[in-house]
């Protein structure tokens, strides 16, 4: 068993911090509001007055943050983990940023002799509760192998994919899928509905079938319904122009991913309510009435 350090408790990162302290860890919390961290307290997490006094008493520190300024914050910024972290100890980021700005504080983490395995994820907040996430891991080999064991109480693939900043990019792959196939069942529900089939039917139809997935399974039916997490922000927009920007920088084509990209963009411009990734729908609210 290991002193951690947890900061970030949204529906990500709460679940996540309460099955790391159910395995047997001893955890210590940090957030700037005091009510986000009650639950983890109440299954025997410590506070700590800041980020810096939480990394001098742990082996390792996790985060799962809203982006890459957030990282940059409890990391870099006054009282912040690399003031005091302890020589020989982790920071393993939860959080999804850009692959540059991960290695840029990376490097200001090594400086203090620490590791640094950025850790992005992918499987809901369900995927979290039940510990069956994917987790895509950037860092030094024997970083990495350090982690696993611990992350394992959350995740059920875990994949080391190189160097520092690694699992970003393999994290803006997996968004570039979600909100692409997310975009394409958000249209053809809304054609079906035109074509005057039942899309709540075809939600259960394409089960088993070549155009199935977790996205289906999991958001069809409240898409074909119109429903759709409300939220501040739009987290999946951010992922996008993640993407976006790595693919100018390394010229590579990605036109399905730009496409989708101005779609959600088009959501903020419209003055659409913003929330979830299936918040596309409302994109498509004209089109839920038959001809």
């Amino acid at each position: 068993m290991a002193t951690f350090g947890w900061i970030g408790f949204g529906e990500m990162g709460l679940p996540m911090a309460l099955r790391l302290a159910g395995a047997g860890h001893r955890v210590h919390v940090w957030g700037r509001t005091p009510a986000h961290l009650q639950s983890a307290l109440d299954a025997g997490a410590t506070a700590a007055t800041s980020p810096a006094e939480l990394a001098e008493q742990c082996d390792a520190v996790f985060l799962c943050v809203t982006d890459g300024d957030a990282v940059e914050q409890v990391v870099c910024g006054v009282d912040g983990i690399a003031e005091r972290i302890r020589p020989g100890s982790l920071v393993v980021d939860h959080s999804t940023i850009h692959p540059q700005t991960t290695r840029e504080i990376a490097e200001r983490v090594r400086a203090r002799d620490a590791g640094w395995v950025d850790a992005p994820v992918s499987g809901g907040a369900a995927g979290a509760a039940t510990g069956t996430l994917a987790v895509f891991l950037g860092g030094d080999d024997a970083d990495v192998a350090r982690v696993r064991a611990w992350i394992g109480a959350y995740a059920s693939n875990v994949t080391h994919m190189g160097p520092v900043g690694s699992g970003q990019i393999a994290k803006s792959c997996n968004q570039s899928i979600v909100a692409s196939t997310v975009a394409v069942l958000a249209e053809v529900l809304a054609y079906a509905r035109r074509c005057g089939i039942d899309p709540d039917r075809l939600v259960d139809a394409l089960a088993g079938g070549w155009a199935d997935s977790a996205i289906r399974a999991v958001h069809g039916h409240d898409m074909a319904a119109q429903r759709f997490r409300r939220a501040p922000g739009m987290i999946i927009l951010k992922d996008l122009e993640i993407v976006g920007d790595m693919a100018r920088r390394h010229v590579t084509p990605m036109p399905v991913a730009a496409a989708v990209t101005a779609l959600y963009r088009s959501l903020v411009t419209h003055g659409y309510e913003t929330g979830g990734v299936t918040s596309l729908v409302q994109l498509y609210g004209d089109a839920t009435k038959p001809d």
